[in-house]
């Protein structure tokens, strides 16, 4: 493999950059929280003796493993990385436990109703005499 030359193009870029964000995000969380990384672990793989050196161990190859196809793909310009992301992208939506999405979906509905014509309206209307406060004799 030959090593590409010249400027990458945006998309790329934002690739490399989003994909690397995640990356780092993943290993932050789980070295953030080893007792529960830890837990994950000996729950996906019983047959081997999670301690906290092992997990950090896990977390840090997985990380540099999420490391080779950016580095085929922003270096070497590899068709084949490109497949092997998305093709393991997909995989991993397609396991991606919904109930997950709920909490974080339901705020970002709620934040774009706020923004919508209809609750401008409702806050920019002028109140009535009866909305106001009462007045007492």
């Amino acid at each position: 493999m030959k090593m590409v030359r010249g400027p990458r193009p945006l998309a790329i870029r934002v690739f490399a950059a989003a994909f690397l964000a995640a990356a780092m995000l993943r290993l932050a969380r789980g070295l953030g929280n080893l007792a529960l990384s830890e837990t994950i672990l000996a729950v996906n793989a019983p047959w081997f003796a999670w301690d906290r050196d092992w997990t950090i161990v896990a977390l840090s190859a997985e990380f540099t493993i999420a490391l080779i196809p950016l580095v085929w793909i922003y270096l070497f310009a590899a068709p084949f990385a490109r497949w092997l992301v998305l093709g393991f992208g997909a995989l991993r939506l397609v396991l991606l436990d919904p109930a997950a999405l709920v909490g974080p979906l339901l705020v970002a509905i709620a934040m774009a109703s706020l923004l919508t014509p209809q609750a401008a309206r409702w806050f920019a209307r002028q109140p009535e005499e009866e909305d106001g406060p009462a007045v007492f004799e």
